[in-house]
Protein backbone atom coordinates (compact mmCIF):
# COMPACT_ATOMS: atom_id res chain seq x y z
CA UNK A 1 0.00 0.00 0.00
CA UNK A 2 2.64 2.35 0.83
CA UNK A 3 4.44 2.06 -2.78
CA UNK A 4 0.68 2.69 -4.36
CA UNK A 5 0.28 5.28 -2.04
CA UNK A 6 3.85 6.87 -3.35
CA UNK A 7 3.09 6.87 -6.87
CA UNK A 8 -0.13 7.88 -6.49
CA UNK A 9 1.34 11.08 -4.65
CA UNK A 10 3.83 11.80 -7.29
CA UNK A 11 1.64 11.66 -9.69
CA UNK A 12 -1.11 13.90 -7.99
CA UNK A 13 1.10 16.26 -7.28
CA UNK A 14 2.49 16.61 -10.86
CA UNK A 15 -1.10 17.08 -12.48
CA UNK A 16 -1.90 20.03 -9.30
CA UNK A 17 0.96 21.77 -9.92
CA UNK A 18 1.34 22.23 -13.42
CA UNK A 19 -0.75 25.28 -14.58
CA UNK A 20 -2.86 24.23 -17.29
CA UNK A 21 -4.57 22.36 -14.48
CA UNK A 22 -5.80 25.22 -12.97
CA UNK A 23 -6.48 27.03 -15.74
CA UNK A 24 -9.12 23.92 -17.06
CA UNK A 25 -9.83 24.24 -13.37
CA UNK A 26 -10.56 27.49 -13.79
CA UNK A 27 -11.85 27.99 -17.28
CA UNK A 28 -15.64 25.93 -17.39
CA UNK A 29 -17.17 28.16 -14.27
CA UNK A 30 -15.37 31.23 -15.54
CA UNK A 31 -17.35 30.18 -19.46
CA UNK A 32 -20.63 29.11 -17.17
CA UNK A 33 -20.55 32.58 -15.52
CA UNK A 34 -19.41 34.74 -19.06
CA UNK A 35 -21.97 32.41 -21.05
CA UNK A 36 -25.15 33.05 -17.90
CA UNK A 37 -24.21 36.78 -17.77
CA UNK A 38 -23.93 37.24 -22.15
CA UNK A 39 -27.02 35.43 -22.26
CA UNK A 40 -29.04 38.04 -19.72
CA UNK A 41 -26.78 40.63 -21.32
CA UNK A 42 -28.28 39.86 -24.89
CA UNK A 43 -31.67 39.12 -23.36
CA UNK A 44 -31.31 42.69 -21.63
CA UNK A 45 -30.07 44.83 -24.79
CA UNK A 46 -31.74 43.09 -27.26
CA UNK A 47 -33.51 46.34 -29.22
CA UNK A 48 -36.73 47.39 -29.69
CA UNK A 49 -37.75 47.19 -33.00
CA UNK A 50 -39.97 49.84 -34.98
CA UNK A 51 -42.98 48.19 -37.39
CA UNK A 52 -46.01 50.13 -39.09
CA UNK A 53 -49.16 48.75 -40.53
CA UNK A 54 -50.73 49.80 -43.43
CA UNK A 55 -54.65 49.27 -43.85
CA UNK A 56 -57.91 51.27 -43.78
CA UNK A 57 -58.34 51.24 -40.35
CA UNK A 58 -56.50 49.68 -37.62
CA UNK A 59 -58.25 46.03 -37.41
CA UNK A 60 -55.13 44.48 -38.37
CA UNK A 61 -52.48 46.55 -36.03
CA UNK A 62 -55.10 45.94 -33.27
CA UNK A 63 -55.00 42.15 -33.60
CA UNK A 64 -51.63 41.87 -34.12
CA UNK A 65 -50.86 44.01 -30.77
CA UNK A 66 -53.33 41.83 -29.00
CA UNK A 67 -51.17 38.83 -30.66
CA UNK A 68 -48.02 40.22 -28.35
CA UNK A 69 -49.78 40.69 -25.40
CA UNK A 70 -51.39 37.01 -25.66
CA UNK A 71 -47.71 35.40 -26.32
CA UNK A 72 -44.85 37.65 -25.37
CA UNK A 73 -42.93 36.20 -23.15
CA UNK A 74 -44.32 37.20 -19.70
CA UNK A 75 -46.96 33.99 -20.68
CA UNK A 76 -44.06 31.59 -21.50
CA UNK A 77 -42.56 32.50 -18.35
CA UNK A 78 -45.43 31.71 -16.27
CA UNK A 79 -46.17 28.77 -17.95
CA UNK A 80 -42.28 27.77 -17.41
CA UNK A 81 -43.26 28.59 -13.51
CA UNK A 82 -46.23 26.71 -13.44
CA UNK A 83 -44.58 23.91 -14.56
CA UNK A 84 -41.84 24.06 -12.53
CA UNK A 85 -44.38 24.61 -9.52
CA UNK A 86 -43.25 27.94 -8.44
CA UNK A 87 -44.98 30.12 -6.43
CA UNK A 88 -46.50 33.05 -8.06
CA UNK A 89 -43.69 35.71 -6.11
CA UNK A 90 -41.47 33.95 -8.24
CA UNK A 91 -42.89 35.76 -11.33
CA UNK A 92 -42.11 39.39 -9.37
CA UNK A 93 -37.84 39.00 -9.38
CA UNK A 94 -35.77 40.84 -11.79
CA UNK A 95 -35.19 37.93 -14.01
CA UNK A 96 -38.83 37.45 -15.00
CA UNK A 97 -39.36 41.02 -15.51
CA UNK A 98 -36.96 40.87 -18.31
CA UNK A 99 -38.75 38.86 -19.93
CA UNK A 100 -42.12 40.66 -19.94
CA UNK A 101 -40.34 44.03 -21.94
CA UNK A 102 -41.72 44.42 -25.94
CA UNK A 103 -39.12 44.22 -28.65
CA UNK A 104 -41.79 45.09 -31.07
CA UNK A 105 -43.40 48.16 -31.47
CA UNK A 106 -46.00 49.82 -33.70
CA UNK A 107 -45.85 53.71 -35.01
CA UNK A 108 -47.84 55.32 -37.55
CA UNK A 109 -46.63 54.89 -41.26
CA UNK A 110 -44.21 57.15 -42.28
CA UNK A 111 -45.94 56.70 -45.64
CA UNK A 112 -48.53 54.89 -47.61
CA UNK A 113 -46.44 52.99 -50.23
CA UNK A 114 -43.21 50.69 -50.12
CA UNK A 115 -41.75 52.75 -52.34
CA UNK A 116 -41.94 55.68 -49.40
CA UNK A 117 -41.38 52.98 -46.82
CA UNK A 118 -38.10 52.18 -48.55
CA UNK A 119 -35.45 54.48 -47.18
CA UNK A 120 -37.14 54.24 -43.69
CA UNK A 121 -36.80 50.30 -43.97
CA UNK A 122 -33.49 50.52 -45.39
CA UNK A 123 -31.70 52.74 -42.41
CA UNK A 124 -31.47 55.63 -44.82
CA UNK A 125 -34.29 58.01 -43.19
CA UNK A 126 -35.17 57.53 -38.97
CA UNK A 127 -39.33 57.57 -37.87
CA UNK A 128 -40.27 58.83 -34.88
CA UNK A 129 -41.61 56.62 -31.95
CA UNK A 130 -41.95 56.49 -28.50
CA UNK A 131 -38.26 55.57 -27.72
CA UNK A 132 -37.18 58.44 -29.99
CA UNK A 133 -36.49 58.21 -33.72
CA UNK A 134 -35.16 55.00 -34.79
CA UNK A 135 -34.95 53.17 -38.28
CA UNK A 136 -38.17 51.37 -39.35
CA UNK A 137 -37.62 47.67 -39.10
CA UNK A 138 -40.66 45.86 -41.17
CA UNK A 139 -44.06 47.07 -42.56
CA UNK A 140 -47.41 45.53 -43.24
CA UNK A 141 -49.14 46.81 -46.28
CA UNK A 142 -52.43 45.29 -47.05
CA UNK A 143 -53.23 44.46 -50.07
CA UNK A 144 -55.80 46.54 -52.24
CA UNK A 145 -58.14 43.18 -52.42
CA UNK A 146 -57.87 42.70 -48.59
CA UNK A 147 -56.60 39.32 -49.53
CA UNK A 148 -52.94 39.45 -48.51
CA UNK A 149 -51.61 41.48 -45.80
CA UNK A 150 -47.61 41.40 -47.00
CA UNK A 151 -44.59 41.91 -44.82
CA UNK A 152 -41.88 43.86 -45.83
CA UNK A 153 -38.14 44.14 -43.85
CA UNK A 154 -34.50 44.49 -44.64
CA UNK A 155 -33.76 41.70 -42.29
CA UNK A 156 -35.10 38.65 -43.52
CA UNK A 157 -33.42 36.48 -40.46
CA UNK A 158 -35.23 37.96 -37.61
CA UNK A 159 -39.14 36.20 -38.43
CA UNK A 160 -40.71 36.92 -34.68
CA UNK A 161 -42.91 40.07 -35.81
CA UNK A 162 -44.23 37.81 -39.10
CA UNK A 163 -45.23 35.20 -37.09
CA UNK A 164 -47.04 37.02 -34.24
CA UNK A 165 -48.67 38.52 -37.83
CA UNK A 166 -49.67 35.52 -38.97
CA UNK A 167 -50.96 33.78 -35.41
CA UNK A 168 -52.54 37.32 -35.10
CA UNK A 169 -54.61 36.76 -38.74
CA UNK A 170 -55.42 33.91 -38.29
CA UNK A 171 -56.91 34.21 -34.93
CA UNK A 172 -58.95 37.31 -36.42
CA UNK A 173 -60.28 35.22 -39.30
CA UNK A 174 -61.36 32.11 -36.80
CA UNK A 175 -63.01 35.07 -35.07
CA UNK A 176 -64.61 36.87 -38.00
CA UNK A 177 -65.88 32.85 -39.11
CA UNK A 178 -67.79 32.67 -35.55
CA UNK A 179 -69.69 35.29 -35.68
CA UNK A 180 -70.76 35.05 -39.53
CA UNK A 181 -72.37 31.85 -38.12
CA UNK A 182 -73.54 33.21 -35.15
CA UNK A 183 -71.48 32.14 -32.81
CA UNK A 184 -69.63 34.35 -29.71
CA UNK A 185 -66.36 35.32 -30.86
CA UNK A 186 -64.40 32.64 -28.01
CA UNK A 187 -66.50 30.08 -28.71
CA UNK A 188 -63.60 28.37 -29.54
CA UNK A 189 -61.76 28.99 -26.13
CA UNK A 190 -65.22 28.01 -24.19
CA UNK A 191 -65.02 24.94 -25.91
CA UNK A 192 -61.57 24.37 -25.10
CA UNK A 193 -61.84 25.25 -21.88
CA UNK A 194 -64.94 22.97 -21.36
CA UNK A 195 -62.62 20.05 -22.62
CA UNK A 196 -62.12 16.90 -20.32
CA UNK A 197 -58.66 17.41 -18.36
CA UNK A 198 -56.01 14.61 -18.83
CA UNK A 199 -53.81 15.19 -15.50
CA UNK A 200 -50.97 12.81 -14.87
CA UNK A 201 -51.28 10.20 -12.43
CA UNK A 202 -48.74 7.76 -11.14
CA UNK A 203 -49.75 4.25 -10.21
CA UNK A 204 -48.92 3.34 -6.87
CA UNK A 205 -49.23 -0.15 -4.38
CA UNK A 206 -52.58 0.63 -2.18
CA UNK A 207 -50.65 1.61 0.88
CA UNK A 208 -48.47 4.15 -1.14
CA UNK A 209 -51.34 5.72 -2.65
CA UNK A 210 -52.90 6.18 0.37
CA UNK A 211 -49.78 7.81 1.74
CA UNK A 212 -48.49 10.20 -1.50
CA UNK A 213 -51.77 10.34 -3.23
CA UNK A 214 -51.47 9.57 -7.38
CA UNK A 215 -50.39 13.78 -8.40
CA UNK A 216 -47.30 13.48 -10.52
CA UNK A 217 -44.90 15.50 -8.78
CA UNK A 218 -41.44 17.14 -9.51
CA UNK A 219 -40.13 14.64 -6.67
CA UNK A 220 -41.74 11.46 -9.34
CA UNK A 221 -39.24 13.31 -11.93
CA UNK A 222 -36.33 13.96 -10.00
CA UNK A 223 -34.79 10.69 -10.42
CA UNK A 224 -34.60 10.41 -14.02
CA UNK A 225 -33.29 13.99 -14.43
CA UNK A 226 -30.52 12.72 -11.24
CA UNK A 227 -29.93 9.22 -13.70
CA UNK A 228 -29.01 11.46 -16.16
CA UNK A 229 -27.03 13.99 -14.61
CA UNK A 230 -25.02 11.11 -13.14
CA UNK A 231 -24.21 9.31 -16.43
CA UNK A 232 -23.56 12.14 -17.96
CA UNK A 233 -20.74 13.04 -15.44
CA UNK A 234 -18.89 9.37 -15.32
CA UNK A 235 -18.86 9.71 -19.41
CA UNK A 236 -17.34 13.38 -18.21
CA UNK A 237 -14.99 11.91 -16.19
CA UNK A 238 -13.97 9.16 -18.61
CA UNK A 239 -13.93 11.83 -21.10
CA UNK A 240 -11.21 14.02 -18.88
CA UNK A 241 -8.96 11.50 -18.41
CA UNK A 242 -7.69 10.69 -21.68
CA UNK A 243 -5.32 13.86 -21.44
CA UNK A 244 -3.96 13.23 -18.57
CA UNK A 245 -3.04 9.42 -19.01
CA UNK A 246 -2.38 9.58 -22.34
CA UNK A 247 0.34 12.76 -22.08
CA UNK A 248 1.82 11.27 -18.80
CA UNK A 249 2.47 7.54 -20.08
CA UNK A 250 4.04 9.30 -23.61
CA UNK A 251 6.10 11.28 -21.22
CA UNK A 252 7.15 8.56 -18.78
CA UNK A 253 7.87 6.29 -21.39
CA UNK A 254 10.22 8.68 -23.63
CA UNK A 255 11.60 9.93 -20.63
CA UNK A 256 12.63 6.03 -19.25
CA UNK A 257 11.07 7.08 -16.13
CA UNK A 258 9.68 3.43 -16.21
CA UNK A 259 12.49 1.91 -15.84
CA UNK A 260 13.40 3.67 -12.50
CA UNK A 261 10.02 3.29 -10.82
CA UNK A 262 9.81 -0.06 -11.55
CA UNK A 263 13.16 -0.79 -9.64
CA UNK A 264 11.36 0.70 -6.61
CA UNK A 265 7.29 -0.90 -7.36
CA UNK A 266 5.83 -3.50 -8.57
CA UNK A 267 3.93 -3.36 -11.96
CA UNK A 268 0.79 -3.92 -10.12
CA UNK A 269 1.31 -1.06 -7.48
CA UNK A 270 2.52 1.27 -10.71
CA UNK A 271 -0.65 0.96 -12.37
CA UNK A 272 -2.76 1.15 -9.19
CA UNK A 273 -1.57 4.52 -8.26
CA UNK A 274 -1.02 6.02 -11.35
CA UNK A 275 -5.25 5.26 -11.68
CA UNK A 276 -5.74 6.62 -8.31
CA UNK A 277 -4.40 9.56 -9.32
CA UNK A 278 -5.89 10.48 -12.34
CA UNK A 279 -9.11 9.58 -10.79
CA UNK A 280 -8.10 12.11 -7.95
CA UNK A 281 -7.51 14.85 -10.34
CA UNK A 282 -10.65 14.44 -12.15
CA UNK A 283 -12.41 13.67 -8.66
CA UNK A 284 -10.55 17.73 -7.70
CA UNK A 285 -11.76 18.91 -10.60
CA UNK A 286 -15.64 17.75 -10.23
CA UNK A 287 -15.70 18.60 -6.85
CA UNK A 288 -14.43 22.08 -7.54
CA UNK A 289 -17.45 22.66 -10.45
CA UNK A 290 -19.93 20.87 -7.84
CA UNK A 291 -19.06 23.31 -5.20
CA UNK A 292 -19.17 25.82 -7.76
CA UNK A 293 -23.11 24.58 -8.88
CA UNK A 294 -24.38 24.27 -5.27
CA UNK A 295 -23.08 27.86 -4.72
CA UNK A 296 -25.00 28.87 -7.59
CA UNK A 297 -27.87 26.73 -6.60
CA UNK A 298 -27.73 28.57 -2.94
CA UNK A 299 -28.00 31.37 -4.55
CA UNK A 300 -30.85 31.02 -6.96
CA UNK A 301 -32.86 29.50 -3.64
CA UNK A 302 -32.31 33.11 -2.27
CA UNK A 303 -32.89 35.18 -5.07
CA UNK A 304 -36.17 33.02 -6.13
CA UNK A 305 -38.74 31.92 -3.82
CA UNK A 306 -39.56 28.02 -4.33
CA UNK A 307 -36.24 27.35 -5.53
CA UNK A 308 -35.40 25.79 -2.70
CA UNK A 309 -38.30 23.11 -2.68
CA UNK A 310 -37.12 22.83 -6.62
CA UNK A 311 -33.96 21.14 -5.60
CA UNK A 312 -34.86 19.27 -2.12
CA UNK A 313 -36.38 16.61 -4.85
CA UNK A 314 -33.33 16.24 -6.56
CA UNK A 315 -31.22 15.89 -3.60
CA UNK A 316 -33.55 13.50 -2.33
CA UNK A 317 -32.97 11.36 -5.35
CA UNK A 318 -28.71 11.60 -5.64
CA UNK A 319 -28.99 10.46 -2.54
CA UNK A 320 -31.15 7.10 -3.01
CA UNK A 321 -29.45 4.19 -2.25
CA UNK A 322 -31.64 2.76 -5.68
CA UNK A 323 -29.71 5.62 -8.37
CA UNK A 324 -26.78 5.86 -5.45
CA UNK A 325 -25.39 1.79 -5.32
CA UNK A 326 -25.09 1.73 -9.24
CA UNK A 327 -24.00 4.30 -9.52
CA UNK A 328 -21.06 3.57 -7.43
CA UNK A 329 -20.56 0.42 -9.00
CA UNK A 330 -20.44 1.86 -12.51
CA UNK A 331 -18.48 4.79 -11.93
CA UNK A 332 -15.78 2.68 -10.61
CA UNK A 333 -15.61 -0.24 -12.62
CA UNK A 334 -16.14 2.18 -15.69
CA UNK A 335 -13.28 4.10 -14.75
CA UNK A 336 -10.74 1.51 -14.31
CA UNK A 337 -11.65 -0.25 -17.97
CA UNK A 338 -12.06 2.61 -19.49
CA UNK A 339 -8.69 3.89 -18.03
CA UNK A 340 -6.73 1.16 -18.00
CA UNK A 341 -7.27 0.77 -22.05
CA UNK A 342 -5.98 4.19 -22.81
CA UNK A 343 -3.28 3.80 -20.05
CA UNK A 344 -2.29 0.31 -22.06
CA UNK A 345 -2.09 2.49 -25.78
CA UNK A 346 -0.71 5.52 -24.20
CA UNK A 347 2.13 3.28 -23.24
CA UNK A 348 2.90 1.78 -27.17
CA UNK A 349 3.11 5.40 -28.25
CA UNK A 350 6.84 7.70 -27.89
CA UNK A 351 5.56 10.85 -29.57
CA UNK A 352 2.19 12.94 -29.48
CA UNK A 353 1.85 12.70 -32.83
CA UNK A 354 0.95 8.66 -32.41
CA UNK A 355 -1.30 9.18 -29.58
CA UNK A 356 -3.26 11.56 -32.32
CA UNK A 357 -3.33 8.82 -34.40
CA UNK A 358 -5.10 7.00 -31.23
CA UNK A 359 -7.55 9.42 -30.55
CA UNK A 360 -9.98 9.36 -33.63
CA UNK A 361 -10.87 6.14 -32.57
CA UNK A 362 -11.15 6.99 -28.99
CA UNK A 363 -13.47 9.30 -29.42
CA UNK A 364 -15.73 7.16 -31.28
CA UNK A 365 -15.73 4.89 -28.39
CA UNK A 366 -16.76 7.63 -26.46
CA UNK A 367 -19.00 9.38 -28.43
CA UNK A 368 -21.01 5.73 -28.95
CA UNK A 369 -21.57 5.81 -24.98
CA UNK A 370 -22.87 9.72 -25.41
CA UNK A 371 -25.49 8.67 -27.71
CA UNK A 372 -26.60 5.50 -26.19
CA UNK A 373 -26.88 8.21 -22.74
CA UNK A 374 -29.28 10.66 -25.30
CA UNK A 375 -31.29 7.50 -26.19
CA UNK A 376 -32.13 6.31 -22.81
CA UNK A 377 -33.11 9.48 -21.15
CA UNK A 378 -35.59 9.63 -24.22
CA UNK A 379 -37.12 6.30 -23.59
CA UNK A 380 -34.80 4.14 -21.58
CA UNK A 381 -37.71 1.10 -21.94
CA UNK A 382 -36.00 0.86 -26.02
CA UNK A 383 -35.38 -2.40 -26.34
CA UNK A 384 -32.43 -0.58 -27.81
CA UNK A 385 -31.57 0.73 -24.54
CA UNK A 386 -32.00 -2.86 -23.07
CA UNK A 387 -29.73 -4.59 -25.50
CA UNK A 388 -26.89 -2.16 -25.39
CA UNK A 389 -26.82 -2.43 -21.57
CA UNK A 390 -25.37 -5.75 -22.26
CA UNK A 391 -22.41 -4.29 -24.23
CA UNK A 392 -19.47 -3.25 -22.16
CA UNK A 393 -19.03 -0.11 -22.61
CA UNK A 394 -22.06 0.82 -22.66
CA UNK A 395 -23.24 -1.09 -19.42
CA UNK A 396 -21.76 1.57 -17.03
CA UNK A 397 -23.56 4.73 -17.96
CA UNK A 398 -26.83 3.04 -19.11
CA UNK A 399 -27.40 1.13 -16.23
CA UNK A 400 -27.34 4.17 -14.33
CA UNK A 401 -30.24 5.68 -16.06
CA UNK A 402 -32.26 2.29 -15.86
CA UNK A 403 -32.62 2.12 -12.26
CA UNK A 404 -35.07 5.07 -12.00
CA UNK A 405 -37.56 2.56 -13.77
CA UNK A 406 -36.99 -0.23 -11.37
CA UNK A 407 -35.57 -2.54 -13.97
CA UNK A 408 -35.39 -6.48 -12.69
CA UNK A 409 -33.25 -7.20 -10.25
CA UNK A 410 -31.52 -10.36 -11.99
CA UNK A 411 -30.79 -7.81 -14.60
CA UNK A 412 -28.89 -5.03 -12.82
CA UNK A 413 -26.93 -8.83 -10.65
CA UNK A 414 -26.11 -9.99 -14.32
CA UNK A 415 -25.39 -6.59 -16.00
CA UNK A 416 -22.83 -5.70 -12.96
CA UNK A 417 -21.12 -9.47 -12.80
CA UNK A 418 -20.54 -8.98 -16.67
CA UNK A 419 -19.04 -5.06 -16.25
CA UNK A 420 -16.89 -7.49 -13.23
CA UNK A 421 -15.72 -10.06 -15.47
CA UNK A 422 -15.16 -7.01 -18.60
CA UNK A 423 -13.19 -4.77 -16.53
CA UNK A 424 -10.80 -8.24 -15.01
CA UNK A 425 -10.47 -9.23 -18.53
CA UNK A 426 -9.33 -5.73 -19.49
CA UNK A 427 -7.01 -5.52 -16.69
CA UNK A 428 -5.54 -8.52 -17.87
CA UNK A 429 -4.58 -7.56 -21.23
CA UNK A 430 -3.91 -4.19 -20.49
CA UNK A 431 -1.09 -4.81 -17.91
CA UNK A 432 0.50 -7.08 -20.41
CA UNK A 433 0.15 -4.19 -23.17
CA UNK A 434 1.36 -1.36 -20.82
CA UNK A 435 4.16 -4.00 -19.85
CA UNK A 436 4.87 -4.53 -23.03
CA UNK A 437 5.03 -0.84 -24.08
CA UNK A 438 6.52 0.72 -20.83
CA UNK A 439 9.23 -2.34 -19.90
CA UNK A 440 10.08 -3.62 -23.44
CA UNK A 441 9.64 -0.49 -25.99
CA UNK A 442 6.53 -2.23 -27.99
CA UNK A 443 4.74 0.13 -30.57
CA UNK A 444 2.05 0.62 -31.73
CA UNK A 445 2.49 -1.93 -34.76
CA UNK A 446 3.19 -4.42 -32.04
CA UNK A 447 -0.21 -4.54 -30.56
CA UNK A 448 -1.21 -7.08 -33.31
CA UNK A 449 1.70 -9.26 -33.17
CA UNK A 450 1.33 -9.40 -28.79
CA UNK A 451 -2.79 -9.91 -29.06
CA UNK A 452 -2.44 -12.86 -31.28
CA UNK A 453 0.20 -14.45 -29.49
CA UNK A 454 -1.88 -13.56 -26.14
CA UNK A 455 -5.06 -15.35 -28.43
CA UNK A 456 -2.44 -18.73 -29.18
CA UNK A 457 -1.34 -19.12 -25.66
CA UNK A 458 -5.00 -19.42 -24.70
CA UNK A 459 -5.76 -21.78 -27.38
CA UNK A 460 -2.96 -23.87 -26.48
Amino acid sequence: MRNIYLVFRRDYLGYVKAWGFWLSLAAVPALMLIGSLFAMFAAQSSPVRYYTVIEPGQLYAEAIDAEFARNEAAAMAQDLADQMQLPDGAMNNGAMQTLRERKFMEVSPPAQDIDGLRPYLLGEQLVSGPLGDKPLFAAFILSNDGQTLEYWSDDVNINTLRYEAEDAVRRLARKHALEAAGLDPDFIQQADDGAVQVPARRIRSVTEQESAGSEVTLADRAPVFVAGALAYFLWLMVFSIIQYLLMGTIEERSNKIFDTLLTSVRMPELLAGKLLAVFAVTSTMMLVWGLFALSGSAFLATQVPGAGDMITPFLAAAASPQILLPALVSFVLGYIMYGMIFMALGSLCDTIQEAQTLLSPMMILLMLPMFAIFIAFQDPGSPVVDFATWIPVFTPFLLILRMPHDPPMWEVAMQMGLMVVTTLAVLWVSVRVYRAGAVNGASIGDLGKMLKGVVRKKAA
